[in-house]
């Protein structure tokens, strides 16, 4: 997981930065065709090994009860749409490269 973790970090780098820097998380994730390859097979890894570890549980006595379904799924529903929301116009926000320090 460590190792996938710095993989996902050096995938970003390569979205994200510009000139020695976008070179040296290049050469450590290796040469790919596109930038954002690398990024994107650590997400499908990052969720794609929690899902086929959790095959192998048995959940059907594992569930919430009805009255804790019954408060989760409201407060899931108004609270979901609004993460998206948040997540989206942080990409949207912070979308292009960085070129150089934001604080000069």
């Amino acid at each position: 997981m460590a190792a996938l973790f710095c993989a996902r970090g050096l995938g970003f780098a390569m979205l994200r930065l510009t000139g020695l820097p976008y070179e040296r998380a290049r050469r450590l994730v290796g040469r790919t065709g596109r930038p954002w390859q690398p990024f994107a097979l650590t997400a499908v890894l990052r969720g794609g090994l929690p899902l086929w570890a959790g095959t192998a549980l048995p959940l059907a006595g594992r569930t919430a009860a009805p009255a804790t379904l019954g408060l989760l799924v409201p407060a899931l529903t108004v609270v979901t749409p609004l993460l998206v929301t948040v997540q989206a116009w942080i990409w949207h926000t912070f979308r292009h490269r960085v070129s150089g320090p934001s604080y000069l």
